[in-house]
């Protein structure tokens, strides 16, 4: 994960929504009213948002299909406790096992106090601690990649369910190994190699790390809403995520100084685990057991022919242009989950490099970049709902909004000077949590029920590949600019999104040619 945790956010498995067919997909779908008073109040919303053709939604259904969103903030809510925390443990044991100096001397990297000599110890550690980071995130992104090919089948094969808890279980088990780890350096000052980390990522690999959780998430999304109302429970879903990472970005800082690294990897262990058995308990599973002996045929499930399948899906020719417009949001998606993979990799040592920033400034600056973009978030509800009445194009406007915001926040990140100048980059990243949602929602719109979750099989294991070139890039254009200007790899990221703006707009123009066609489908 990282701060653009949602650009590794696939949905792998289709969606096998059941009892109400959708006259626009030729799908069956069981979006349904609330329980109780609040039954009277949805049906109204959904008629106002629903694309054309979606059927009105009146069976009930429990309540607890809205706990997804809480258990995912939760999830984020440890993985952020725990992310910064985690990248300074890297460095400080870089420093003492990985080069000998002292444990006293090696504390004092990335603090208030540090001199001249320390500025050039970590000048010197930091490299090697980025090859730390650059094995972890390989480890953690190639074995996940493999295992999203098959995601989508086991989910539609066991249910959403399962698949959930599997992730949970993987972040649990990184930070209990984690937490063992760092204990056995406090007790030897420091004198366990950092490369022991590398170790506590694999049982997360195995159970498909990010990809097995958004896979789940996001089809059990698709399962329980249709039509326009996945807008809004794709926001939803967003700002989850963001309001974790907001609170575990708080709290990480406070935590870290007044305890040790272990004490928090260990809350985190125990924050997963906690939700972990309550979903047990309480989460229902979208996928209705007569649907998923349908949805899995015995054969044909070696990798090549997979792959085949899945290009094949996303390849073959549409109508009204729909697989270059297709393909191009695809394309974006990939670019974002790249940016997000690659920065997140060397900000953390960029900040303390050009700003000499400790864990605890660092942190308070994630609070309150992860805190605009979910108000702003929040507000996307509202936004996309006014921009709805306006115009017959207002999820590929939010979605352009979105990328304009990363690239001027990105370029000013580059040429900051002042710590100041770090804050207003955030201002003007305002509304880049949007992108994603927005894009997700056009493929959902565009695609049969039945091809979705071909097409973001693909895009899923894409975008787990994405940070094994992201994050050897950024680290190779970081490392060597580090002496000259350590935040050009900003000027990179802001190219990259200029590319994401010229495609979103070569949509828009093909959208143009037929907007009676496509006014579902972007509105």
């Amino acid at each position: 994960m990282n701060e653009e945790p949602h650009a590794h956010e696939n949905l792998v498995a289709k969606p096998q929504p059941s009892r109400e067919k959708d006259p626009e997909t030729g799908s069956i779908s069981s979006e349904e009213s609330f329980d109780g008073s609040i039954s009277s109040v949805v049906p109204s919303i959904i008629a106002e948002t629903e694309l054309p053709g979606d059927p009105p939604t009146s069976s009930p259904q429990s309540l607890r299909i809205y706990l997804l969103e809480p258990f995912i903030l939760i999830l984020l809510f440890a993985y952020n406790f725990s992310s910064t925390v985690l990248k300074n443990e890297v460095i400080y044991q870089s420093c003492t096992a990985g080069f000998g100096y002292p444990d006293s001397v090696c504390r004092l990297l990335g603090t208030k106090n540090a001199t001249n000599e320390t500025k050039r110890i970590e000048e010197q550690v930091q490299p090697y601690a980025a090859n730390v980071t650059l094995a972890m995130r390989i480890v953690e992104c190639f074995i996940p990649a493999f295992c999203g090919l098959f995601a989508g089948a086991w989910a539609d094969r066991y249910g959403r369910k399962p698949l959930l808890m599997c992730s949970f279980v993987g972040y649990g088990l990184q930070y209990l190994i984690s937490a063992a780890i760092a204990y056995g350096a406090m007790q030897t000052h420091g004198l366990v190699s950092p490369w022991w980390y590398v170790l506590s990522i694999v049982p997360l690999s195995c159970l498909g790390s990010s990809v097995t959780y958004s896979v789940a998430a996001v089809c059990f999304i698709g399962d329980v809403s249709v039509g326009k109302v996945r807008s809004y429970r794709m926001i939803a879903y967003e700002l989850a995520i963001y309001v974790g990472l907001l609170l575990g970005s708080f709290g990480s800082g406070f935590a870290y100084e007044a305890t040790d690294s272990y004490i928090v990897f260990s809350i985190s262990a125990i924050s997963i685990f906690t939700a972990l058995f309550l979903m047990t308990i309480l989460l229902p599973e979208s996928l209705p057991i007569e649907n998923r002996t349908l949805s899995t045929s015995p054969s044909g499930t070696s990798v090549v022919s997979l792959l085949k399948n899945l290009w094949k899906t996303c390849t073959k020719p549409r109508e009204h242009k729909n697989r270059f417009i297709l393909l191009t949001i695809m394309v974006v998606l990939l670019l974002t989950a790249f940016v997000s993979d690659g920065s997140n990799s060397v900000f953390y040592k960029f900040m303390r490099i050009k700003f000499h920033w400790t864990v605890k400034q660092f942190t308070e600056y994630e609070t309150v970049s992860i805190l605009v973009p979910a108000v702003a978030g929040s507000g996307g509800v509202l936004f996309i709902w006014s921009l709805r009445k306006c115009t017959k194009s207002a999820v590929l406007w939010l979605a352009l909004v979105s990328l304009l915001s990363h690239f001027s926040s990105s370029l000013m990140k580059a040429f900051a000077l002042v710590s100041w100048q770090i804050y207003v980059a955030i201002g003007l990243g305002v509304f880049k949590s949007l992108v994603n949602p927005m894009c997700r929602t056009m493929i959902i719109n565009l695609l049969p029920a039945d091809e979705r979750g071909k097409v973001f099989a693909l895009v899923g294991v894409l975008q787990a590949l994405a940070p094994l070139i992201s994050s050897t890039l950024y680290v190779a254009i970081y490392t060597r600019t580090l002496n000259s200007d350590p935040g050009i790899f900003n000027v990179f990221s802001a190219s990259l999104f200029g590319i994401a703006i010229i495609l979103l707009g070569m949509v828009w123009h093909k959208k143009a040619r037929n907007q009676v066609y496509y006014e579902p489908v972007f509105k």
